[in-house]
């Protein structure tokens, strides 16, 4: 029998529960510019198909179920995605990189303009003739 990377067993797994060729190898963890390469040169090899039709009946389906049936949002579906600790690394790690952009802003996302009036902000916030400190405490001298 032949041995069988960790990347090459995850995706005959995924084949055996049903996935298609490319969501097979997304799920072994290949990239997604570059799972339909990768899935078709698995396909050709002929060891690989025996182990998808050996292990096709030993793998159940639901293996990566996700918690709810039905998502309103995509948003909600990527951070369930994201946390499921049944989906494979790889893709929760593709859910994450996803989601950045709407949890986080970038650092050098403002303009020029929107630069200027965050500084204009700060100047007016400190009038030109305000006092210094403290103003001085009044006594009734005798």
């Amino acid at each position: 029998m032949t041995k069988f990377t960790e990347k090459q067993q995850a995706f005959i797994d995924s084949k055996a529960a049903g996935a298609t060729h490319r969501d097979a190898a997304i799920a072994a963890g290949y990239t997604m510019a570059s799972a339909n390469v990768r899935a078709s040169e698995l396909m050709r090899r002929p060891d690989i198909k025996t182990a998808i039709k050996a292990a096709g009946v030993t793998i159940t389906p639901d293996k990566h179920a996700m918690p709810r049936k039905h998502y309103a949002d995509a948003l909600q579906f990527m951070v369930d995605t994201m946390n499921s600790p049944q989906m494979p690394v790889a893709m929760r790690f593709e859910a994450a990189k996803a989601l950045l952009p709407y949890q986080h802003a970038r650092l050098g996302e403002k303009g020029k303009k929107e630069t200027a009036k965050d500084r204009a902000r700060e100047i007016v916030g400190k009038p030109k003739f305000a006092p210094k400190g403290a103003p001085p405490q009044l006594r009734i001298v005798e």
